[in-house]
């Protein structure tokens, strides 16, 4: 009985012990998703486009009756225009990048929509990060011997400048 109890006590420290390790792994890992701000949703901009678009037809009705039907043909040009734009801008916002760090590596993916553009890893010991500031521009990039990638291109400074403390916080934890 006393050997069933000392083995049961031996797996329970075993379990224990492996759990312990394993939340102090991941406590100390890093993964983050960064994905552009967006302030506006698509449902904004539909409404957005449908008063426009009652308002260029007032404007155009109004125009025709006055003789003036030319500059209705250059209202409906710039509608189409701002369609198209604001089409091209929430295609350009599906982006996001990944940044996963652990104590060997970290490992950074860049995802347009849902497909995998380009994937990086660095060996966590010999790694550095590196942060540029000059006026606007600003670049975060992570750097091992000839292996170089810039981290978070669609973030503003202020943003980047954060990110960049995040990371090398988590670096001198290695």
């Amino acid at each position: 009985m006393i050997q069933i109890i000392d083995l049961i006590s031996v797996h329970i420290c075993l379990f224990i012990t492996k759990v312990f390790l394993y939340y102090c792994q991941k406590m100390n890992s890093m993964n983050e998703n960064i994905r552009p701000y967006q302030s506006c949703s698509k449902s904004v901009f539909l409404v957005l486009g449908i008063i426009f678009m009652s308002w260029i037809s007032l404007f155009s009705i109004f125009l025709i009756v006055q003789g003036a039907w030319p500059v209705s043909i250059f209202l409906g040009l710039e509608y189409l225009i701002i369609f198209y734009l604001i089409r091209l801008y929430f295609k350009e916002k599906n982006i996001k990048d990944e940044i996963n760090i652990d104590q060997k590596e970290i490992s950074i993916k860049k995802y347009k929509g849902d497909k995998l553009l380009h994937s990086s890893k660095f060996s966590t010991y010999w790694s550095k990060v590196f942060f540029t500031k000059f006026k606007n521009t600003s670049k975060l990039s992570i750097r091992e011997s000839d292996k170089e990638t810039e981290v978070a291109t669609f973030l503003h400074t202020d943003l980047k400048e954060s990110l960049y403390l995040k990371i090398k916080r988590q670096l001198s934890y290695y």
